[in-house]
């Protein structure tokens, strides 16, 4: 329908924010405090929408801040659903009965879609029949929820187990291309190239983070919210080489303040070769950690629906520096 839309770019959905474009939001199971990048940015857009809605299955930072209204989800253990290996598809069956008045992104959707009188917006007659049409495709012999069931639940991908066998690939020539004009009449480079970060003399360390084998993201409150995980994972760690931390007078374990122009976090370090000197690093998640990263996109809009999924990144780009503190408390 016509109306303004905002591209599937973090930093025009923050900008969108800040502007006031956006009256009304609706979270289901995002954190976005968390995973967007430059947060305090994030944090003031929210401050300033009418009506922010988080459907979650536990609380979050950006729910206790900012939500008008917190909707009790249901998880993929109390709705029926599929999951696609490279080789296999699996049905998901309903385990548990879902408890008191949680409900699905499903039935939110469809109880709003009515009450704005959306006749076409779900026309299917149950959540099954909207999997059959996701799952209708060649590549899974056009299986159903039904077919699946009767295979004992788990059916064989009509696909080779070996990429392009006959190397014929998704490009203009039907060849490896390395010189792509699609990605030119983007925006983009042509060629592969090596873009610098830019120089900031007084935040001389590069900051990374990713991910690990004890925490998890925003649906659990980055894991807060999961007893075994948070002790697991009590605390934040910033691991950094023995030359930086030997410049800056930090010892394995010492409480530290990451900062830069953007905003400060608190931690403690964990000196480790396991990163490069000039290079910091820790787990993604904790909470006002993104308040230091760029929220600024890494393709341009006209590039984002050439990539099918995370393609409207922002770049998370920081510099940093870091010192030692007297004490966690400090």
């Amino acid at each position: 329908p016509p109306g303004t839309y905002i591209p599937s770019q973090m930093s025009r959905v923050t900008s969108a924010l800040v502007d006031g474009q956006v009256k009304a939001l609706l979270l289901f199971g995002t954190n976005m405090l968390s995973s967007f990048a430059d947060a305090e940015q994030v944090a003031a857009g929210l401050g300033r929408t009418d009506l922010v809605v988080c459907h979650d299955l536990f609380m979050s930072e950006t729910a206790r801040r900012f939500a008008d209204v917190v909707l009790p989800s249901t998880c993929w253990l109390e709705e029926v659903g599929c999951k696609s290996t490279n080789t296999h598809l699996y049905l998901m069956e309903r385990a548990l009965a879902a408890p008191h008045e949680t409900r699905s992104l499903s039935w939110v959707l469809q109880a709003l879609s009515a009450s704005l009188g959306l006749e076409d917006f779900y026309p299917w007659a149950s959540d099954e029949a909207l999997i059959d049409a996701i799952l209708d495709h060649p590549s899974t012999g056009h299986a159903t929820v039904a077919s699946l069931r009767a295979q004992g639940g788990i059916a064989p991908l009509h696909i080779s187990h070996v990429a392009h066998p006959a190397h014929r690939y998704p490009t203009p020539s039907g060849k490896v291309e390395f010189y792509s004009a699609a990605a030119r009449d983007a925006g983009l480079p042509p060629l592969p190239v090596h873009m610098a970060a830019e120089d900031a003399p007084s935040f001389p360390l590069t900051f990374q983070q990713g991910r690990t084998l004890t925490h998890f993201h925003g649906f659990y409150d980055q894991g807060r919210a999961l007893p075994t995980l948070a002790q697991l994972d009590p605390t934040p760690q910033l691991w950094i080489a023995p030359a930086d931390a030997a410049t800056r007078e930090i010892e394995d374990g010492d409480a530290i303040r990451i900062y830069n122009q953007r905003g400060t976090f608190h931690a403690s370090a964990r000196v480790t070769a396991d990163v490069p000197a000039g290079t910091v690093w820790m787990r993604d998640g904790w909470e006002g950690l993104n308040r230091m990263t760029s929220g600024g996109p890494c393709v341009p809009d006209m590039a984002v629906d050439l990539f099918p999924f995370a393609a409207g990144q922002a770049t998370f780009e920081a510099k940093v520096d870091v010192e030692r503190r007297e004490s966690p408390a400090a």
